[in-house]
């Protein structure tokens, strides 16, 4: 009858819903004692004046930049043509440009993305991040010589966070520098169907690094620097490390995450001028509070509720 098929419907959601705030529950359970710890020191952070000026100044940095809005930031093919244009085009392309392309009528052109033709394939996006990590590591090295950037690394047997500028002068202490690895195929096929309804092009992390700050200073002058790098088109600035940014998801953890493409010459022969990566400048403080422990409880969290 229609109303037991009405009543059963409702319990149903009723059900669902309340799994649901089971689920958001304990996911917040399971971070709580993390969460607690980077809330104390961003406590501490605000507590200070001159900390305090610098977290603002940063804040007022990212608006001006006014590269904070997430919705046009995509991975987005190249933009191609049927024949070779007689002006305006890259040296940098044609030396990776291959007859058949000329064939075919498929000439790719270095220069701004395809906005209507977004990339669909994941073994695409992993191919292109596999070169333009490698590139992506080349700038990271300069960024943090310049800016007194701290990278991790293994030292004495113990996880650290290296000085770069030391680690140049010193071979031993540049081995011991540990790169990050690409995002894991497992885990970004996780968040395309569970945060981003299959839309390839959404997935900007899976070519990544990070830099690690003692001070607030450095993290907002290596920002400045990569702006302004010219090897570089930067296309987005999330800063987490805003009085407004609500800390509720990421588990109270903080730092200011950069999407930007690689856009030099070498990247344009690769093929890779177009593939978006990601950057983190992280305060030290918050790098330190982050453990493998840690780590793996954020990720049981994030599966609770499903993100």
């Amino acid at each position: 009858p229609p109303a037991t098929t009405g009543f059963m419907t409702l319990a149903l959601a009723l059900l669902a819903a309340a799994v649901r705030q089971r689920a958001l529950w304990f996911s917040s359970k399971l971070v709580k004692h993390d969460w607690e710890r980077y809330d104390k020191l961003w406590s501490q952070l605000q507590s200070d004046e001159d900390t305090k000026r610098c977290i603002q100044h940063l804040d007022n940095i990212v608006r001006m930049i006014g590269l904070d809005q997430p919705k046009f930031c995509r991975q987005y093919n190249r933009n191609v043509a049927q024949a070779v244009p007689k002006r305006g085009f890259s040296k940098a392309v044609q030396v990776s440009l291959y007859s058949l392309f000329i064939e075919i009528q498929h000439i790719p052109l270095h220069g701004p993305p395809d906005v209507s033709n977004p990339v669909s394939s994941f073994d695409q996006l992993y191919a292109q991040a596999a070169m333009a990590n490698l590139l992506l590591i080349e700038r990271v090295k300069e960024w943090a010589a310049r800016t007194g950037g701290h990278l991790r690394g293994v030292v004495g047997g113990l996880a650290s966070y290296v000085n770069w500028r030391d680690a140049m002068q010193d071979p031993e202490l540049e081995t011991s520098v540990r790169w990050p690895i690409m995002k894991r195929r497992k885990r970004a096929m996780e968040k395309l169907l569970r945060s981003y309804g299959t839309d390839h092009s959404k997935l900007l992390d899976v070519a990544r690094n990070f830099i690690v700050f003692r001070s607030m200073e450095d993290l907002t002058n290596c920002l400045g620097t990569i702006v302004t790098d010219d090897k570089v088109r930067v296309e987005r600035v999330k800063n987490r490390m805003s009085t407004t940014y609500d800390a509720h998801e990421t588990a109270g953890y903080r730092d200011v995450c950069v999407n930007l493409r690689i856009t030099h010459n070498k990247a344009a022969c690769l093929g890779v001028e177009q593939h978006i990566c990601e950057v983190q400048l992280i305060l030290q403080g918050f790098a330190d509070l982050r453990t493998k422990q840690g780590h793996m409880l954020y990720v049981q969290s994030r599966n609770h509720r499903g993100c």
